[in-house]
C-alpha cells in the first residue's frame, strides 16, 4: 500500500475540518512570506551600513521589525488551525473505530486482543494526528519559503545560487534512503507496542490468577521481553532520524563555508556587495530547512501511513453480522422463540450446533442442560445475533432476528452470561447500565429481586462503592447477583440466563428463583444450568447434547 493511498483515505475526515485546513496553509504561506522577504530587506540595511547611508537604514529596520511580527502572528494561527484540524481529524478517527469495533463479531476481538486493537485507537492515532499538526500546513510553506528563496537567490547572484544548491540537493538522496529504513522499523515497533500492550492488559486483568498460580515472574518476564523489543526498535528508528541531523548541518555549513568564500572573492573584485553576501548566507541557512522539513515530512507521513494501515485495517474488517437494510423494529408481544433447523460453526470447519430444533412457548420456563462443549452457550450467543447460523433461522414471535433492527432486540431479549463482566464503576452505574436514566428506586428494587440489596447496603458507600477491575473486589456469587440485577433492571420479555446462579449457595439461589418466577411471570425465561435443584423449578427440561436437542420432559 502506497503512502498516498494510504493517507489518502483520510480525506472524508480532512474536508469535515476543511475551514481549519485553509486557514493553517493560508497563514502558513503568508508568515512565510514574511520570513523570505526578510533577507532582502536585510541585504538594503547592510548596504546601507557599508555605504554609511543612516537615513536609508530607517526604512529596512522598520521593515524587519513589522515582518518579524507579521510571521509570529501568522505562525500563530497556522498553530492553532493545525491543532484543531489535528484533533477533529483523531476524534473521528477515534469514533470511528470504536462504532466499527462494536460492529465486528467477537472472534475478531478475542484473535486480535484488546491490548493491540487498543493501542491501534490511542497511538496509532496519535501518529496520524501529526501529520495535520506539523505536516500538511508546513509542508505548503517549505515548499513556499524554498520557491521564493530560490528565485531571491538566483535574482542575486546565479553562480553562488547554483553552487549552493549544489551542495545541498543530496540531503534529498540521503533522506530518501534514510525514510525506507526507518519505516519498516516503525511498523516493527508498532506491531511490538500493540504485543507489549495486549500483554499488559491481561496480567492486570488476571492477576488474580497469575497470583494464585505463583506465577508473577512469567508474566513479568514475557511483558520485560516486548518492552525490550519495542525499546530495540524505537531506538533504532530514533538512530536513524538522528543521523539527518547532522548530514544536514554538515552540508549547509559546507554550502554557507562555499558563499562566504566566493562572496568574499567576489567583494574583492567588487562584483558582490556585502549586503548580497549576508543575505544569500541568510537565504542558504533558509532553505536548508524546507530541504530537510520536506524529508522529514515524508518520515513523519511514512509513519502516519504505516499507523494508518492499521487503523483501516479495522475499519475495513468484515461485519459478518449486518443489519438487513429493510430491517424493522421488532415488537415482542407473546415472547415464543424457535430455533428452526439450526446449524452453527465459529471456524467454518467444526459444527457446534447440527440441525438443532427448539420451541419455547410464550411465558414458558425452560431448563436447558447437557454436557460441556454440547452447544448450549452458543445459544445465547445467536439468540442476540452476536453471531448467525450458517444454516436454519431463529424466529421470535414467528419474525426471522436477522430481519429486525439489532437495537429493538437486544433490548427486549437479555442474556445473562457465565462470564460476568463488571464494570470499574460503582454498584450503581454497574447495575444501571442496562438502563442509564433508570432512578435509584428502580436500581434498589432490581438488586432487591437479585437479592443483592441486603450485602450493599451494608457496606460504607452503599450503591455509591467502587467496583474494581472485572469485579475483583466482590465474590463470584455476589457478581452474578450483580449481573442479574443489571438484567432484571432492563426488564425484558424475554431473558437467557446462562448459568447464571452456579456459585449462589442453596438458601440464596432458592431466594432468588421465588422473586424471579414472580417477576417473570408471563414472560418467557430460558435457563442453561447443570443445577438439579435449578431444572425443578422449570416448567420443561430440554437435553442437548452433539448440537442436538436429545431429549424433552415435563416438570411436576
Amino acid at each position: 500500500m502506497s503512502t498516498g493511498l494510504s493517507l489518502s483515505r483520510l480525506r472524508p475526515y480532512v474536508w469535515r475540518g476543511k475551514k481549519y485546513l485553509v486557514l493553517a496553509v493560508a497563514a502558513s504561506l503568508l508568515s512565510s512570506l514574511a520570513n523570505s522577504l526578510t533577507p532582502l530587506v536585510a541585504k538594503e540595511a547592510v548596504d546601507a551600513v557599508v555605504s554609511r547611508n543612516l537615513q536609508g537604514l530607517l526604512l529596512p529596520v522598520v521593515a524587519i521589525v513589522v515582518l518579524a511580527c507579521v510571521r509570529g502572528a501568522f505562525s500563530f494561527v497556522q498553530r492553532v488551525n493545525a491543532r484543531r484540524l489535528a484533533e477533529m481529524v483523531s476524534l473521528d478517527l477515534r469514533v470511528d473505530v470504536y462504532r466499527k469495533l462494536r460492529e465486528l463479531p467477537l472472534t475478531y476481538l478475542y484473535e486480535e486482543g484488546a491490548g493491540r486493537l487498543v493501542a491501534r485507537v490511542t497511538g496509532d492515532v496519535e501518529e496520524i494526528k501529526r501529520v495535520f499538526m506539523f505536516g500538511l500546513s508546513a509542508l505548503s510553506s517549505n515548499v513556499f519559503i524554498l520557491i521564493l528563496a530560490l528565485a531571491a537567490m538566483v535574482s542575486i547572484n546565479p553562480l553562488l545560487a547554483a553552487f549552493s544548491l549544489s551542495i545541498l540537493l543530496p540531503l534529498v538522496v540521503v533522506l530518501r534512503v534514510f525514510v525506507k529504513k526507518i519505516r519498516a522499523r516503525f511498523r516493527e515497533a508498532r506491531e511490538e507496542y500493540g504485543r507489549m500492550s495486549s500483554t499488559l492488559r491481561e496480567a492486570l486483568v488476571g492477576i488474580e490468577t497469575l497470583k494464585a498460580l505463583g506465577a508473577e515472574r512469567f508474566a513479568e518476564g514475557r511483558f520485560a521481553r516486548h518492552n525490550s523489543s519495542y525499546r530495540d526498535r524505537m531506538v533504532e528508528v530514533g538512530r536513524l532520524r538522528a543521523i539527518v541531523w547532522p548530514t544536514l548541518t554538515a552540508l549547509t555549513n559546507l554550502a554557507l563555508l562555499v558563499v562566504y568564500w566566493l562572496g568574499g572573492l567576489g567583494i574583492v573584485e567588487e562584483t558582490v556587495s556585502v549586503g548580497d553576501l549576508i543575505a544569500l548566507a541568510m537565504y542558504v541557512s533558509m532553505i536548508s530547512w524546507p530541504i530537510s522539513s520536506l524529508g522529514l515530512f515524508v518520515v513523519v507521513a511514512e509513519t502516519a501511513r504505516v499507523a494508518a494501515s492499521r487503523v483501516f485495517e479495522i475499519l475495513d474488517a468484515e461485519v459478518k453480522v449486518k443489519e438487513a437494510p429493510d430491517a424493522k423494529p421488532l415488537n415482542i408481544e407473546r415472547g415464543e422463540v424457535v430455533f428452526e433447523d439450526v446449524w452453527f460453526s465459529y471456524d467454518g470447519k467444526t459444527w457446534v450446533l447440527r440441525g438443532l430444533n427448539l420451541k419455547v412457548k410464550p411465558g414458558e420456563f425452560v431448563a436447558i442442560t447437557g454436557p460441556p462443549g454440547s452447544g448450549k452457550s452458543t445459544l445465547a450467543l445467536l439468540l442476540l445475533r452476536f453471531f448467525d447460523p450458517q444454516r436454519g433461522r431463529i424466529l421470535i414471535d414467528g419474525v426471522d432476528i436477522r430481519k429486525v433492527t439489532l437495537d429493538s432486540l437486544r433490548r427486549q431479549v437479555v442474556v445473562v452470561h457465565q462470564d460476568i463482566y463488571l464494570f470499574p464503576d460503582t454498584i450503581r452505574n454497574n447495575i444501571a447500565y442496562a438502563k442509564p436514566d433508570a432512578s435509584p428506586e428502580e436500581v434498589v428494587k432490581a438488586a432487591k429481586l437479585a437479592r443483592i440489596h441486603d450485602f450493599v447496603s451494608s457496606l460504607p458507600e452503599g450503591y455509591d462503592t467502587p467496583v474494581g477491575e472485572r469485579g475483583v473486589t466482590l465474590s463470584g456469587g455476589q457478581r452474578q447477583r450483580m449481573a442479574l440485577a443489571r438484567a432484571l433492571l432492563a426488564n425484558p420479555r424475554i431473558i437467557l440466563l446462562d448459568d447464571t446462579t452456579s456459585e449462589v449457595d442453596a438458601e440464596t439461589e432458592k431466594a432468588i428463583w421465588d422473586a424471579l418466577t414472580r417477576f417473570f411471570k408471563g414472560k418467557t425465561l430460558i435457563v442453561i444450568t447443570q443445577r438439579p435443584s435449578t431444572m425443578a423449578l422449570a416448567d420443561r427440561i430440554v437435553v442437548i447434547e452433539d448440537g442436538r436437542v436429545v431429549e424433552e420432559r415435563l416438570v411436576g
